[in-house]
């Protein structure tokens, strides 16, 4: 696995954008808008502003959270409650034949780095692009732990390596976040999602956490 993950990191730290094939790069918009869209709904979740009101009354600035009146708070803060969000109603993508909602546990890192280092939209897009292919390719070659949901776990990487993509970091240093985010992985029960606890959607939002930190 050890060869496996320093291919993929050199992969997502050497691809040029122009390699990325046109219908990949529209597909990606189209996803990122959804996204997006679905993050703004579920910032409405009571559960979800509850989260807000209380990690925000601190402060902090950097990245804007997308909710109501678009406060702004520290990075990994922001990328952890837009992650929450979009993990709070049950209309985030997923990945056809993977265990994998990539886009939602992914771009929260690509939107807060990118605006906190002020970053281009391509610049976001490329991040979004290969920390979904991270989350796919990385839940495809693994066994998942009977029970745990995937939240917070293949696709928790997938946002390490999109952190990784939109802050310029290099082979060795891509590959050293992709390692760090391995210890940080979370294997929540999949009995939260039967009996309908919202306390699995923090699981998703700690993807955005650690995509900001492990890089």
């Amino acid at each position: 696995m050890g060869e496996a993950i320093e291919r993929l990191a050199h992969f997502i730290a050497d691809a040029p954008w122009e390699t990325i094939p046109k219908s990949v790069r529209e597909y990606a918009k189209l996803v990122l808008l959804d996204t997006l869209g679905v993050i703004l709904a579920g910032s409405i979740q009571p559960e979800v502003a509850a989260a807000r009101a209380r990690l925000t009354t601190t402060g902090g600035r950097g990245a804007t959270i997308y909710a109501p009146g678009a406060p702004t708070s520290d990075p990994r803060t922001a990328a952890f409650l837009n992650g929450l969000a979009g993990r709070s109603i049950e209309l985030c993508e997923g990945h056809r034949y993977v265990s994998c909602q990539g886009a939602v546990q992914a771009l929260p890192t690509a939107l807060a780095c990118a605006e906190w280092l002020q970053r281009s939209g391509r610049e976001i897009l490329a991040g979004l692009i290969f920390g979904y292919e991270v989350a796919a390719r990385v839940g495809a070659g693994v066994t998942a732990r009977p029970l745990a949901h995937q939240n917070g776990q293949a696709p928790l990487l997938g946002a390490v390596g999109a952190g990784a993509r939109v802050r310029g970091l290099n082979r060795d240093q891509t590959s050293l976040a992709l390692r760090i985010g391995a210890i940080l992985l979370l294997t929540p029960g999949y009995t939260n999602a039967v009996a309908g606890a919202t306390a699995l959607n923090v699981a998703g939002g700690m993807s955005g956490f650690a995509g900001t930190l492990a890089p």
